[in-house]
């Protein structure tokens, strides 16, 4: 079966942060309890897995991580027409015998996901990541040689993930961008089929994201009755003030108050800027799984629920 690139107007859909169970190790065609996942994921695991993992060489088991249940994800669809089986002739007269048969269905062809806050550190400039994981510290280096030089991570055993744990609410480095204490949202894993690039539907999902969180600014600010001050790292004060948007100032729960984050692949840091992100000359570069990262940042306005 073939399809051809060209199609009608795209269409996308969001999957809010869900339970999931997957087993990394397996390609989505192959998960074991397909019926009970929701197929927005599977057909952005499904576009990640084309993209990252058999074009750019990313271990199947390093694509997906524990931030996936955690996560927003939008995956942009478009109608295709697939040919079913192609047209029978004869040999000897060129004859029709059996008209080309195909249809139109919808299919994914690109996706991002938005991952909330806390995060883990910032990565160390010239740092060696594989599956999240810093395995090589160059020092600060901005060598590629040296990165390359890095020793394979060790093999890890791991189950199905069934639920998520959050790393810890805690300053971190400043950068050019980032105080090393406001809350931001980070967008990731942004991935279009190679047949479809250059028609602007990466930067169609960012823009998809960032309206959405615009609109929903206290979708993933957590609350005390819920999570707790002590899970996020935090003691509980009797401070009357209002919340900072750190969170520890006056004990009170962190505030998203407009800041995007990306861990860019190099090659998309122009897709980003189209968006208004800039990239952070004080958080590197870095390397995740054997590609070369930057991090860049977005303020916007938010807007007031209910308005």
């Amino acid at each position: 079966m073939s399809f051809s690139a060209a199609g009608g107007t795209p269409f996308i859909s969001i999957l809010e942060p869900t339970p999931l169970t997957w087993d990394k190790h397996l390609p989505p065609s192959e998960q074991p309890n397909l019926s009970t996942i929701p197929r927005t994921f599977i057909d952005a695991m499904t576009v990640r897995t084309e993209v990252f993992v058999r074009e750019q060489g990313v271990p199947q088991e390093n694509e997906f991580d524990a931030d996936d249940a955690r996560s927003a994800h939008w995956v942009i669809y478009a109608s295709v027409n697939q040919t079913i089986s192609p047209a029978i002739t004869d040999p000897t007269t060129g004859e029709i015998l059996r008209p080309r048969q195909s249809e139109t269905r919808s299919v994914p062809i690109g996706t991002v996901r938005l991952v909330p806050f806390p995060h883990p550190p910032h990565p160390q400039p010239g740092g060696v990541y594989v599956d999240g994981e810093l395995v090589s510290d160059s020092g600060g280096g901005d060598s590629k040689d040296e990165a390359a030089g890095a020793e394979p991570s060790p093999t890890i055993t791991t189950t199905p993930t069934t639920n998520t744990v959050l790393p810890p609410f805690h300053p971190d480095r400043p950068t050019t961008y980032h105080d090393g204490r406001e809350p931001y949202v980070k967008l990731g894993r942004l991935a279009v089929l190679r047949a479809f690039r250059g028609r602007g539907i990466a930067a169609q999902l960012i823009r998809t994201a960032i309206d959405w969180m615009r609109k929903h600014p206290r979708y993933f600010d957590p609350s005390p009755r819920s999570a707790g001050f002590e899970r996020l790292g935090m003691e509980e004060s009797t401070s009357s003030s209002s919340a900072s948007g750190s969170g520890d100032a006056s004990g009170l729960p962190p505030r998203w108050e407009g800041l995007f984050c990306c861990h860019a692949q190099e090659t998309a840091v122009k897709v980003y800027e189209t968006c208004g992100f800039k990239v952070d000359e004080g958080m590197g570069r870095w390397m995740e799984e054997g590609i070369w990262h930057v991090g860049m940042f977005l303020r916007v306005e938010v807007e007031k629920e209910g308005v």
